[in-house]
């Protein structure tokens, strides 16, 4: 399936409601073996090499967005130090505030560790909740994760091998959302709202300071006249 017909069919879709209809054609698109090359081929024709209209981190590509949902494929790469796990978020217990479809798209997939919240309660931070039973997904080639916001708590084990998933992110809808996600220590207790956002603020640094040295370089006409 291309990334097109994708985006068109779940534009008929209930976002909230067609979750088997969702689930079978995002397996179909990640039996697209091209869609990071059709992407890259796309954005060059598009804006050449400007990273202004492109979004990108160091694992992550966003294929397509509007404002209901994300399509994203994620890199994983096997992790030995701590500066490598803490890049690809490793071993990080949070929940989400979006619902998410992930899909094993190459390699021998990252390892998911989740339990449900079962508190119907905001959470708070060093107020540990209760949690249903832990369980254990490898995300293999086709192998699907589902998860609704807010409900479960999960962090990701690195693959033995570089891997690749596609997700697909249902954006929560502003007037619906009343809680954050949250992040947890090794016991499962809240500590603060909100996932990496050390590590968003960085990249968005980062990019905020390329787009201006981009900005600030000499055309090719002033570079002709020194």
């Amino acid at each position: 399936m291309k990334l097109n017909t994708f985006v068109e069919r779940m534009a008929t879709y209930d976002l909230q409601l067609d979750s088997a209809k969702i689930i079978a054609d995002l397996r179909q698109l990640a039996s697209n073996r091209t869609l990071l090359s059709e992407y890259l081929y796309t954005t060059i024709q598009q804006d050449g090499f400007s990273t202004k209209n492109r979004l990108y981190g160091a694992y992550a590509f966003v294929l397509h967005s509007n404002d209901l949902f994300t399509v994203r494929l994620g890199f994983w790469a096997p992790a030995t130090s701590r500066d490598e796990r803490e890049t690809f978020i490793y071993d990080l217990n949070h929940s989400h505030d979006f619902e998410l479809y992930c899909v094993g798209y190459s390699g021998d997939g990252y390892t998911t560790v989740s339990r449900e919240i079962l508190q119907q309660t905001p959470l708070q931070a060093g107020v540990k909740p209760k949690f249903g039973e832990e369980r254990v997904l490898k995300l293999i080639p086709g192998e699907v994760l589902h998860m609704l916001p807010l409900s479960e708590v999960h962090k990701q084990l690195p693959p033995e091998t570089m891997s690749a998933s596609l997700s697909l992110l249902i954006h929560p809808r502003q007037e619906n959302k009343t809680e954050e996600a949250w992040c947890f220590d090794d016991n499962l207790t809240p500590t603060y709202p909100g996932i990496a956002r050390q590590e968003t603020a960085l990249f968005e640094s980062l990019l905020s300071r390329l787009q201006r040295e981009q900005t600030s370089l000499p055309t090719q006409s002033e570079r002709k006249s020194v």
